[in-house]
């Protein structure tokens, strides 16, 4: 029986010896005396002392093979945390309730003794784990001997197996057209939320919606109107009465249809909530090189005599001679504020230019029309015939005083004031000064645009002398606009002396029209000194000049420096006050690119 039991053993230890080696030392072996000042649970001895119980049940109780295996296990595996954690807060009897020492369970008494099972008085008495002599421990899935979890004699515990954890999801099927998740496919960041309407921008895109239907009826019926003249001028061979009336048409048409479409299509923009781009223009010696090439070739045909030879070749020259010093001029007022920090967007630009070139003209044509009934009314005998030739000799004297009247008195005052009014509709977003001067400076340029066509029209035999005289048109009416539209700026957006300032940039305006109006109505004086200034010719050989006409080309240098001497002082006084006020700086011109209305 005995050479069973050593045979039992053996086998137990070699088993041992293959799963795991042999821990490089042991502390304390449970059958052996634990040193001074340690407790007997730190070694693995069951506390029989302190119980007052005895310790003869594991002597009785426990075979040889069960004890053999008992004490198989590795001395390090012993130790809990219980001898390592720092002492709690004490109870009665020395032992803290968590840390420390474990605290001592109650007394309670040993059931009989059962062969082949070990009784822990770690327990109080309860019987632990059987361990049948001749079979090993089990062994975990990596091949290593379990490692006890208790020190209590005759119990162990092979622990769990590592979790392996569950398998990943296999991938969603791909939709059509939508690439497919990942198998750790995971949501994305949640939308931002949207920002609430804005009723301001939804108010003057429906206006700018109506508008820009009403553009576009116009340039329809201008279109006809036009068709109907160029049938009328072939058919009696009578250009010289209907050209002037069909080049207006099409100024009304292009002014309808193209304004109009471009309104249209930035209206639905800013009622779907889409943002414009900043502005942005060539520069401005693109355009001054093709107004100079232009005019020079208006100038040769007229030398030649052949300057109304080929009539649709001159409606594109004419119109070429009306926008190229329009956009020089506007171009010129961006490149000397590149360096400034102001913003406007396309979409506010396409506004002021189309609101100047339709509902300006318009406006203006009706309140100046008004102004000369009433006033015709009240005077003395008008013949209508003067409005067009006032040098005709039946115009008398009270006709051409009627007409200085219309011209230095009422023109500037109706024109200036309508022109920006498509700018006053913007005066709540304007970041600036600068950029309120821009956009009413774009205002004059459309009214300039169809009031400058429809002179040099008029007078197309020459029409190269009538363009070159007109050059400082679009000086006039941009700049002059453009000082209204600054003071419409102050007086919806500053605070201080805004009556003053919004009417001092008004004033301004009406002046410089009066003046510019004055000079070419010298003629209209009375005798001696209309006939002598109308009878004056400055003759230069393939071109002559009039006193008046020499007068509104030096108004219009003068114009160009004080146009230049404006510019620099609002770069200077009327920039935004941030550059992140109108949005993120653009890196090209410096300027905050705006997006907005």
């Amino acid at each position: 029986m005995s050479s069973e039991h050593e045979k039992v053993t053996q086998a137990s230890e070699e088993t041992r010896a293959q799963l795991q080696p042999p821990p490089p030392q042991r502390e304390q072996r449970a059958d052996q005396q634990p040193p001074s000042g340690e407790t007997p649970l730190a070694t693995g001895a069951a506390p029989s002392a302190e119980r007052g119980q005895s310790a003869a049940p594991r002597e009785q109780g426990v075979p040889p093979a069960s004890q053999a295996a008992n004490d198989m296990a590795p001395g390090p595996a012993q130790f809990t945390y219980w001898e390592h954690a720092g002492p709690g807060p004490m109870l009665p009897g020395g032992r803290g309730p968590g840390w420390g020492a474990w605290p001592l369970p109650p007394a309670s008494p040993m059931p009989p003794a059962t062969p082949g099972y070990t009784y822990s008085p770690a327990y109080g008495g309860s019987p632990s784990y059987p361990f049948y002599p001749g079979y090993p421990p089990y062994a975990n899935y990596a091949g290593v001997p379990p490692v006890p979890t208790w020190p209590g004699p005759g119990y162990w515990y092979p622990g769990y197996p590592p979790y392996p954890g569950y398998p990943s999801y296999p991938g969603y099927p791909a939709w059509p057209a939508w690439p497919g998740y990942s198998a750790h496919w995971q949501p994305g960041a949640a939308a931002a939320p949207q920002r609430p309407r804005d009723n301001y921008q939804v108010t003057l895109g429906i206006i700018g919606l109506i508008c820009s239907g009403l553009a576009l009826l116009a340039g329809l019926g201008s279109l006809v109107l036009a068709g109907i003249t160029v049938l009328v001028t072939t058919t009696s061979r009578s250009a010289g009465v209907f050209y002037p009336l069909t080049v207006q048409s099409l100024v009304y048409t292009c002014s309808g249809l193209i304004g109009g479409g471009f309104c249209l299509y930035h209206s639905i923009r800013s009622l779907l909530g889409k943002p414009s781009h900043v502005l942005k223009m060539p520069p401005f010696w693109i355009f001054l090189i093709g107004y100079v090439v232009t005019l020079a070739i208006g100038l040769v045909l007229q030398a030649t005599h052949q300057a109304v030879a080929f009539l649709p070749v001159t409606t594109v020259l004419i119109f070429l001679t009306a926008i190229f010093p329009a956009l020089t001029l506007l171009t010129l007022g961006l490149h000397l504020l590149r360096q400034a920090r102001w913003s406007t967007t396309w979409r506010r630009f396409t506004l002021a230019l189309t609101s100047g070139a339709t509902m300006g003209i318009l406006f203006a044509s009706l309140l100046e029309l008004s102004a000369t009934l009433l006033l015709a009314a009240t005077g003395p005998s008008f013949n209508p015939a003067c409005l067009n030739d006032p040098s005709n000799p039946v115009c008398q004297a009270g006709t051409k005083t009627l007409l200085i009247v219309l011209a230095v008195v009422v023109a500037p005052l109706v024109e200036e004031t309508v022109k920006p009014l498509g700018v006053a509709l913007l005066g709540g977003r304007l970041t600036s000064g600068i950029e309120a001067f821009i956009l009413g400076m774009s205002a004059g340029i459309g009214f300039d645009l169809v009031e400058t066509i429809g002179y040099i029209s008029m007078g197309y035999s020459d029409w190269a002398h009538v363009a070159l005289v007109r050059s400082g048109a679009g000086l006039l009416h941009g700049l002059g606009a453009g000082m209204v539209a600054l003071g419409w700026y102050h007086l919806i957006r500053t605070k201080q002396r805004r009556l003053r300032l919004g009417f001092a940039c008004w004033l301004y305006a009406v002046l410089q029209h009066a003046l510019w109006n004055a000079c070419g109505s010298l003629s209209l004086l009375p005798a001696p000194v209309g006939p002598a200034i109308q009878s004056w010719q400055l003759d230069l050989g393939f071109i002559s000049f009039g006193l008046d006409e020499l007068l509104i080309l030096l108004l219009t240098i003068i114009f160009l420096v004080l146009f230049i001497l404006i510019v620099r002082w609002l770069r200077a006084h009327y920039q935004e006050p941030t550059p992140a006020s109108a949005g993120a700086a653009d890196s090209s011109s410096g300027r905050p690119a705006a997006v907005g209305v």
